[in-house]
């Protein structure tokens, strides 16, 4: 029998190579369609401080999100990577163009922090390799974003941006993994709050 930890590692690879072989034409599409769908939604209109992740390659782009969130007049908070802590802290930014420089594994971050406390964010935008309809997500296995979002959860929204092929039915899960609140992707908003059976509002225009 197949250790969960062995499960989850095919299990990113498999979804990770998914992720590859889409077209970078396609892959652009579905970038912009996630973060036009997420600024139409209630939790990015309600809330007023956002995190938003700094995508690497193999990841949902955020970058027309923060711009744009920024344009709408919110506070956008970038995460800052502390390795030898095994932590996040959480910087505002103002300009995306000068505020961020890469930092750990080349991740943009914030080049002079301004340091937010994690309960000042409403909204969580995250990353993810592989998330299921109740909301559980597999990250890269370091558990960075686990530990903040285990102290805001039922306090900030929490939404997963992904790929509609990086979404699948159920994932192996532990105690410690904090579901989502939300996961958009080019397709659909899945609303999965308390890890309840997915309500998801599918709308095919302009997904390929």
């Amino acid at each position: 029998m197949q250790s969960v930890a062995v499960k989850k590692a095919r299990l990113r690879r498999h979804v990770a190579d998914l992720v590859a072989a889409a077209p970078a034409e396609r892959r652009a599409a579905w970038d912009e369609a996630i973060q036009t769908r997420l600024r139409s939604e209630a939790i990015y209109l309600r809330s007023r401080v956002i995190h938003c992740y700094l995508a690497m390659h193999d990841e949902v782009a955020t970058q027309h999100l923060a711009q744009a969130a920024l344009a709408d007049g919110k506070q956008v908070v970038a995460p800052v990577v502390h390795p030898e802590r095994r932590r996040l802290r959480f910087a505002r930014i103002e300009d995306y163009e000068h505020d961020l420089a890469p930092g750990y594994r080349g991740i943009l971050e914030p080049i002079e922090p301004r340091w937010v406390e994690l309960l000042q964010i409403e909204l969580f935008v995250i990353p993810g390799v592989v998330f299921d309809r109740f909301g559980y997500r597999l990250g890269r296995g370091l558990g960075y974003y686990d530990r903040c979002l285990s102290r805001v959860k039922g306090r900030s929204v929490i939404c997963g941006l992904a790929y509609e092929l990086q979404v699948v039915d159920a994932l192996p899960t532990a105690a410690h993994d904090v579901p989502m609140d939300y996961i958009v992707t080019e397709r659909r908003v899945i609303e999965c709050k308390s890890g309840l059976e997915e309500q998801g509002r599918i709308n095919e225009e302009n997904a390929d």
